[in-house]
């Protein structure tokens, strides 16, 4: 039973989005795996900024693209 897990920030994707990006991952498992697609489980867990740090940085203090600037 092929499991997914995905870390994101609280609120920054609308339910449309993550289930677009379920049903993507779950054909990149279908494509690459010999499990049936019944057994593909794909879990979104959204972490609140203030419990995700980057580089010293709480991603509640920082936004999360400034880490990414030259």
């Amino acid at each position: 039973m092929p499991l997914v897990r995905i870390s994101t920030i609280a609120d920054r994707m609308t339910p449309e989005k993550k289930k677009k990006l379920c049903q993507e991952i779950h054909d990149v498992m279908m494509r690459n795996t010999t499990a049936p697609s019944e057994a593909v489980s794909i879990i979104i867990d959204e972490v609140p900024p203030q419990n995700w740090m980057m580089h010293q940085n709480m991603l509640n203090e920082r936004e999360p693209s400034d880490f990414f600037k030259d």
